[in-house]
């Protein structure tokens, strides 16, 4: 059974699937926080975790970095470092959810600002980043197996 997991992870259209899902996701939820940092620092300020000057200098450099994994992920290029940093942001996203839902705050998660349609911060949300946890890690092993 773990050999079978482990072929499937090294697959190369699992991996292709997982580089294409995780990339949309990221470009698309770049580019809305990109476009309107105002309404993202406002979301991140929700979560009530980090003091102000903080939360603005996050509105304006996390989109960017979001960009950059989407475009690292759907191109192939520097693959492991963008799935590690894809691993690492949904962890702190996860923590942050998991956080404010601890707290009992009734906030918007401010993942995709670009769409008006919200996600409420919830056990869907954490769920949901849980799973592009899972889609990243055969992408840690396709470039290990490609030395």
């Amino acid at each position: 059974m773990r050999e079978i997991a482990s072929r499937l992870i090294k697959h190369k259209s699992v991996i292709m699937i997982c580089r294409v899902i995780l990339s949309l996701v990221f470009i698309f939820a770049a580019l809305g926080k990109i476009g309107n940092p105002q309404e993202f620092a406002d979301a991140v300020a929700a979560f009530r975790i980090l003091p102000i000057t903080w939360v603005n200098i996050l509105a304006i450099i996390l989109p960017w970095i979001e960009l950059m994994v989407g475009l690292a992920l759907l191109s192939g290029s520097q693959l492991r470092q963008a799935a590690v940093i894809t691993i690492l942001m949904n962890i702190v996203f996860i923590v942050a959810a998991s956080s404010a839902m601890a707290r009992g705050l009734n906030i918007e998660c401010g993942c995709f600002t670009l769409s008006k349609a919200h996600s409420s911060v919830g056990w869907a949300l954490v769920g949901r980043d849980i799973l592009f946890v899972a889609l990243a890690i055969p992408l840690l092993y396709s470039h290990i197996s490609d030395k």
